[in-house]
């Protein structure tokens, strides 16, 4: 580790502009832990940041356009779906007002109070709101890199619910080859969707809230047991994507404000619009704030370059995407994506799964209500001058002839960036199956980029109660099986929820549940597994 004396400001700096490497990313990280000045430093910084992106453009260089067409020519410059390095540099006004704020920092010593407070018990209270700020203080401590992964390589790790009514149910998160558990609050619904951190410290995951039709999200810190509560939401379509960046320092999810009165125990909302918005934690100082304020706006997936970039969507009668920097909320604005939703980029960067077609406003949510289809990019590293975003339809066997349309869906790449998975898919037209069961909403569907992607052959079999629904699907790490959670239909209102877990193998292996039973077992899943 590199010796740099007391405090390390040009660590700090080199973070907030993209260009720290994993070793000294590692250090500022195990830095940051017991130096309070530098939380307080990289607290100024981020703010700065906010402020720097509201300066008014500097008038261009007028050799500007000369140098951008030397650049396009010689292939320096090439499109953000697949640039491989960081976006062009903040110009040199920007740079000075940036000097200048690190000089008001490190110099004048500024006191702006603690970034994170630790708090007295292991858990952070899950009902304790955080500041009304947009950038407030919610975790209790910050994020020890060295710390030990949970789960191990390859391992299944999954969410547990139990307790008798939904006014007192108890969540862990369970290492299925240890059997170890961390407490993961106490919540009142089950929880709908699951997304492990890459480096292994966090889960975040998302639980519905009683009865009420509303969803809140939650962010464990594994190493010590801290549960933080970042916002409660509608349960609108495409808002249980929950995104973290390759270096596990951003979580993005998206938040529909939902008022549920000074009881429900929600952290405070200041978005300024009435609709969705996508949010950021950020794990280094247990911050999370509002990124967007559209109204329409939902956290996709980051970008797969070392940029960092979030793709972001607005949802519209034609919705597109844009690459927002989750430092700053500042828009590219002059690389929107026309006519793609909600893409989800390949673990290996190459190619993106998205939603494409006519979306309609209903009720406060967005849907599909028209040709709106999953559709598979072209390989980003070998798109040439045509867009990537011309996309092959994820089914090969449905013709939406008459305007037909999945209204929403869920899909997940596997680990090798061939494998994919597609569910929960509401589709509006006739069947186009001769015994009318195809497309079900009920129905899982498995394929490959190699293999000809997906159709009626390519369904999942699973074994399921009558009535039974999916909630999430994760790929193993080595892509041999699939993790299932199956929603059991409830015994009547107010009872506790049931699911159960398959782990089913795609290698022709053996099938199993998950703490399965001949009694209705808990709510076992969402899964992550350990990479």
């Amino acid at each position: 580790m590199t010796s740099r004396g007391k405090h390390v400001d040009e660590l700090i700096s080199a973070s907030l502009a993209g260009e720290l490497t994993d070793a000294e990313r590692v250090e500022l990280d195990a830095h940051l832990v017991g130096c309070e000045q530098c939380r307080n430093t990289l607290a100024a910084f981020t703010a700065g940041h906010r402020i720097l992106s509201g300066l008014p453009a500097a008038e261009p260089p007028r050799d500007l356009g000369a140098r951008v067409l030397k650049g396009i020519e010689s292939g320096r410059l090439a499109p953000w779906w697949r640039r491989p390095g960081a976006l062009i540099a903040i110009g040199a006004s920007a740079a000075a007002v940036a000097a200048v704020v690190l000089a008001v920092v490190v110099f004048n010593n500024l006191d702006l109070g603690p970034v994170g407070e630790q708090s007295g018990s292991p858990r952070a209270s899950a009902s304790a709101a955080p500041s009304s700020s947009s950038a407030a203080s919610v975790a209790p401590s910050v994020r020890p890199s060295v710390a030990p992964t949970f789960l191990g390589p390859g391992e299944l790790g999954y969410l547990s619910l139990n307790g008798a009514s939904l006014a007192a149910l108890q969540l862990t998160f369970i290492d299925d080859a240890t059997g170890a558990s961390i407490d993961a609050g106490t919540v009142s619904g089950p929880p709908v969707s699951a997304a492990l951190s890459p480096d292994g410290q966090w889960l975040a995951y998302i639980t519905q809230k009683g009865e009420t039709g509303a969803n809140e999200v939650w962010v464990l810190h594994l190493a010590d047991g801290a549960v933080v509560p970042l916002g409660c939401s509608s349960s609108a379509p495409f808002t249980d994507r929950l995104a973290w960046s390759q270096d596990s320092r951003y979580l993005a999810y998206t938040l529909v404000p939902v008022d549920l009165g000074p009881s429900a125990g929600c952290p405070a909302d200041d978005s300024a619009s009435a609709g969705a918005d996508a949010w950021i934690f950020e794990t280094a100082i247990g911050a999370r704030r509002n990124l967007t304020r559209s109204g329409n706006a939902y956290a996709a997936s980051f970008m797969p370059s070392n940029t960092q970039q979030l793709a972001v969507s607005f949802a519209a009668e034609q919705p597109s995407t844009t690459p927002v920097d989750p430092a700053t909320g500042k828009r590219a604005d002059q690389e929107v994506a026309a006519g793609v939703f909600m893409p989800l980029f390949s673990p290996d960067g190459s190619r993106a799964i998205f939603w494409n077609g006519t979306m309609t406003l209903n009720g406060g949510s967005w849907h599909f209500s028209a040709g709106g289809m999953p559709q598979l990019s072209r390989d980003f590293r070998s798109a040439g001058p045509a867009s990537p975003w011309v996309g092959t339809p994820l089914f090969t066997d449905l013709v939406p002839v008459g305007g037909e349309a999945f209204v929403s869906g869920d899909f997940v790449w596997g680990p090798d960036s061939d494998q994919l998975a597609f569910w929960d898919g509401a589709w509006t037209g006739a069947p186009q199956s001769a015994d009318g069961t195809y497309p079900s909403q009920t129905d899982a569907y498995l394929g490959s980029v190699s293999g000809g992607l997906l159709s009626s052959a390519s369904t999942l079999a699973l074994v399921r109660p009558t009535d039974a629904y999916l909630v999430a699907i994760s790929f193993a790490a080595d892509g041999s099986a699939v993790a299932v959670t199956i929603g059991l239909p409830s015994a009547g209102i107010g009872d506790p929820p049931s699911a159960l877990l398959q782990v089913l193998s795609l290698g022709g292996g053996s099938s199993r549940t998950v703490g399965g039973g001949a009694e209705a077992p808990p709510w076992n899943g969402p899964a992550a597994y350990g990479y």
